[in-house]
């Protein structure tokens, strides 16, 4: 299985980046190329970006989603040779380093983990057992099946977007990575003046799954001997106040760095401030 991915400068040392839930890899290039003036950044797209989800369903059941988008990761590190590797993730993509890292702790020299999904249990619990036609009304996967994912051209979902407050924080030159990235060409159909349509790459269906699926991490963050430093953002709504004090509380290798007035796609909205930190970071951390 090969699987596609972005690469970045060419430095001594390799950082490995998974993106977030519904955000292609190519939509973090002003964080990528910044880290990439120092190493070299492999970002691998996420299952949702190569594998439709009714394909996937052939093989596997929705409990199966994370542990096959972990698996996917340790079988890009071995591929290209990358371990021990520096993983670097945000939201979605942070919580799969660290049931990656879990698995296969041999293979990664630490985590960076910006925004991670850290849920009560009771929280993933009921998640995981209620059945689908309930899951779909919880607001979250509510609010992924509905959002608008066809424009007649991609001017048409830049200025969808640039009005959404959600998307508030994007740079234009950001916001429109996420586009170039993100949407494309539906089915090859072709519009009225011979625009194509486009909609978005990362469907809809697999974004309600991941939030619909997302696993307890709290064993698997107080078992794991790979260091980890945390990014979090002061109005995180995925590490919230109660997430951040357990933190604190975690045994082994930890640290943690919080971004003042910040919000939960801080790599995208302050991309230079989080790759000058990560620098940073790495510079005085070395192992």
């Amino acid at each position: 299985m090969q699987i596609p991915y972005e690469k970045y400068g060419e430095g001594e040392s390799a950082l490995l980046f998974a993106h977030a839930n519904g955000f292609p890899a190519g939509a973090y290039r002003s964080l990528l190329e910044q880290l990439a003036q120092v190493h070299t950044v492999y970002a691998p797209q996420l299952r949702p970006m190569w594998q439709s989800l009714s394909d996937f369903h052939k093989d596997y059941s929705d409990g199966q989603f994370w542990q096959r988008m972990a698996d996917d990761q340790i079988a890009f590190i071995e591929q290209h040779g990358l371990a021990p590797v520096t993983y670097i993730g945000h939201s979605l993509g942070s919580v799969v380093g660290l049931i990656a890292a879990t698995k296969r702790p041999d293979l990664f020299k630490r985590l960076i983990m910006v925004e991670p999904v850290f849920l009560k249990a009771r929280y993933t619990r009921l998640m995981r057992y209620m059945p689908m036609h309930l899951k779909r009304r919880v607001p979250i996967v509510k609010k992924a099946l509905g959002r608008p994912d066809r424009w007649s051209h991609k001017q048409a979902a830049f200025d969808f977007h640039r009005s959404k407050r959600v998307f508030s924080g994007f740079s234009d030159d950001v916001l429109w990575d996420y586009i170039n990235s993100g949407v494309g060409l539906v089915g090859g159909k072709q519009a009225a003046g011979g625009a194509g349509e486009v909609g978005l790459l990362f469907d809809k269906h697999w974004e309600a799954l991941a939030y619909s699926t997302v696993p307890t991490t709290w064993k698997m963050l107080r078992e794991t001997q790979v260091p980890i430093h945390l990014l979090r953002a002061e109005h995180s709504d995925t590490v919230d106040e109660g997430a951040w004090q357990r933190w604190q509380t975690l045994p082994g290798p930890k640290q943690a760095i919080e971004f003042a007035g910040a919000g939960h796609l801080l790599p995208l909205d302050e991309p230079e401030l989080v790759a000058n930190t990560v620098l940073e970071l790495l510079a005085k951390n070395p192992i």
